[in-house]
């Protein structure tokens, strides 16, 4: 009987002390879901800066951002959160481009006035003769034209004047003007006649200069080389070169 009440007893004071230790846990979980709630609600007091401190050494601690909870409240009834309303952009003023400026136009160069075409003027013609006393004699024509306002050409043409003749083809005729000298060739001349015929020999244009206004004398003189005899009322005479020539002026 002493065995049994001393056994309640320690089970009664067992069953104390589990629902103590129950209650104690049950009572330190409350009080550690009050406090963390309480630190949640909390704001945070306000941090005081000397007046003469600038703030560079102050750390302020931001409160958290507000978290949106997702509600059927909100407008148009979605769980989005609230859109912000953007700020509109600052409307650039246009800078105005200047106009390009255009450029000078050149200034056509002056067309030259065209000289009026050169005409060609014939400042005259002559003749000279040679004189052997025999059968055979030459002569020279010259003519003398204008071809610029400086400048006259002027041709000479040595003929041969004979009866009968027999020659070859050589170089030997030689004509000067105004200090210009020209070696030409003959033909050869096969004549069987006791008629006189006037052969031509050759021909030369020579260049002078001579400007408008201005005259100028000049000499023209022709040499046939022939170098053989020749028939005369007195008999056969040696010859060996025919000359004739003169003095020509020419005025503008």
């Amino acid at each position: 009987m002493n065995n049994r009440t001393e056994k309640d007893r320690i089970s009664a004071i067992l069953f104390i002390i589990v629902f103590l230790l129950a209650v104690a846990i049950v009572v330190v979980t409350l009080l550690g879901v009050s406090n963390k709630k309480a630190e949640q609600n909390v704001e945070p007091a306000p941090i005081s800066v000397p007046p003469d401190d600038p703030g560079y050494n102050v750390i302020v601690d931001q409160p958290p951002a507000p978290q949106y909870t997702p509600s059927s409240d909100l407008p148009g009834g979605s769980n989005q959160a609230p859109s912000h309303t953007q700020a509109p952009a600052p409307t650039q003023t246009p800078v105005q481009t200047p106009a390009p400026t255009p450029a000078p136009t050149p200034t056509p160069a002056p067309t030259p006035t065209p000289e009026p075409p050169f005409t060609p003027t014939s400042l005259g013609s002559g003749r000279f003769d040679s004189d052997t006393a025999t059968y055979l004699d030459i002569h020279l024509t010259w003519s003398a034209v204008t071809v610029s306002p400086t400048q006259v050409e002027v041709t000479v043409t040595v003929y041969a004047d004979h009866q009968s003749i027999y020659t070859s083809a050589l170089p030997n005729v030689n004509i000067l003007v105004d200090g210009q000298y020209a070696t030409l060739y003959s033909p050869a001349l096969n004549q069987d006649s006791n008629d006189f015929h006037s052969s031509e020999l050759a021909t030369k244009t020579f260049t002078i200069d001579l400007e408008q206004g201005q005259s100028r004398s000049f000499t023209i003189h022709a040499e046939w080389g022939y170098g053989g005899t020749y028939g005369s009322p007195w008999g056969q005479v040696q010859l060996d070169s025919l000359e004739c020539g003169g003095t020509v002026t020419l005025s503008r």
